[in-house]
């Protein structure tokens, strides 16, 4: 599966995607965590990591992918292209850099408020939420 937390700049979705790529990985899951402040360099924008996203979920590695993506469309071809595709707003608020630019999900599976609380309790809220869908499991 892949999990996609998208989200304004400094929403919390690094965070989140750290802390959640290592429940999955305690689970006994092969995961792979994608953020995209770390892939910047990398030639080939969305189509690339659409492509990669496939070919960790198609091998069976579950993927958490951490993006600002502002585009909603951008998103939708990501969901349209890949199986088992959950998307998680973190929404840090209607301020910050690119706030004005991004276009937040019309109906994502779960929306993590983050700018009235903690990174701990938002962390609890994806965790919590995984668990009660079934997606994380302990062994």
């Amino acid at each position: 599966m892949c999990l996609w937390l998208t989200g304004r700049a400094e929403s919390g979705k690094s965070t989140i995607g750290r802390a959640v790529a290592s429940e999955f990985d305690r689970a006994g899951l092969a995961v792979a965590l994608l953020d995209e402040a770390e892939m910047s360099h990398l030639v080939g924008g969305l189509e690339a990591t659409v492509w990669l996203v496939r070919l960790l979920t198609e091998s069976g590695v579950t993927t958490v992918v951490a993006a600002d993506r502002p585009d909603r469309d951008d998103r939708e071809r990501v969901r349209e292209a890949v199986a088992d595709f959950v998307e998680v707003f973190v929404d840090g608020g209607a301020s910050g850099a690119g706030a004005e630019s991004y276009e937040e999900p019309f109906a994502p599976e779960l929306r993590v408020p983050t700018h009235d609380r903690d990174h701990d309790a938002s962390i609890a809220l994806v965790i919590s939420w995984l668990e009660h869908t079934g997606v994380l499991t302990r062994q």
